[in-house]
């Protein structure tokens, strides 16, 4: 019997023995398992898609980064055509819904914050703005952002200061149960008083000229078309 005859004899055996005991029959080496297989196609399938950079005459083709490794296998490549953009839309849209949350974010803590101008110069005390913005981080800020952020004095005993205060001042709005985290916060001011405000805008109202275009009621002329 020769050697083709004796291999194609024990394939035919393997097969049947397959077929009659219901499971799968895994050939050793010259033969590749399917959990080998399976593996080598998911390694082409990892494989980024485009033309990869050569090393030629002592020169990069093309001289702009590209990849370098094994090219991709005929049905990967029809794959990312069929389906492009997909999944490359996928990370896209991760990377700018990840910049919203950081702007939200960062809006919320702004909003949350309790500036250097809601303190009063000796004692660091709240005012009445702090404080009605104290209540308002109690009142409307969702839970999930309901965290109070004190700005930072020059010094660290004034900074405690501030912190003891709002503490202070959350525990007799809502409880001392329901005060919620509350933390010092390194950052610069970014609005003004309301006082310096309303002085502002006080000098801009009383500054307006008044019309240069006086106007006088009176009969129509025959210019305009009346009688």
């Amino acid at each position: 019997m020769t050697t083709a005859v004796k291999i194609n004899s024990y394939l035919l055996i393997l097969f049947m023995v397959s077929l009659t005991n219901g499971v799968e029959v895994q050939a050793g080496w010259p033969f590749s398992s399917s959990e080998d297989k399976e593996a080598k196609w998911a390694e082409k399938a990892s494989r980024p898609i485009g033309s990869r950079q050569k090393y030629k005459f002592g020169q990069l083709w093309p001289p702009y980064p590209r990849p370098t490794g094994p090219k991709q296998h005929f049905w990967n490549k029809y794959h990312h055509a069929h389906y492009w953009p997909h999944p490359y839309t996928c990370e896209d849209r991760a990377y700018v819904k990840d910049i919203m949350e950081r702007q939200i974010h960062n809006g919320w803590t702004d909003q949350t914050t309790l500036y250097a101008y809601h303190f009063e110069n000796e004692g660091n005390k709240l005012t009445e703005a702090g404080l009605l913005h104290l209540r308002w981080i109690l009142e409307h800020a969702p839970e999930s952002r309901r965290i109070i952020f004190v700005q930072t004095a020059n010094a660290s005993i004034e900074s405690q200061q501030r912190l003891a205060n709002v503490q202070h001042a959350a525990s007799e709005m809502a409880g001392t149960q329901n005060v919620p985290s509350t933390m010092l916060r390194v950052t610069p001011a970014y609005g003004r008083p309301a006082r310096e405000e309303d002085l502002k805008y006080r000098a801009y109202v009383g500054s307006i000229l008044p019309p240069r275009i006086e106007y006088t009621s009176g009969g129509g002329s025959a210019a305009n078309g009346s009688n």
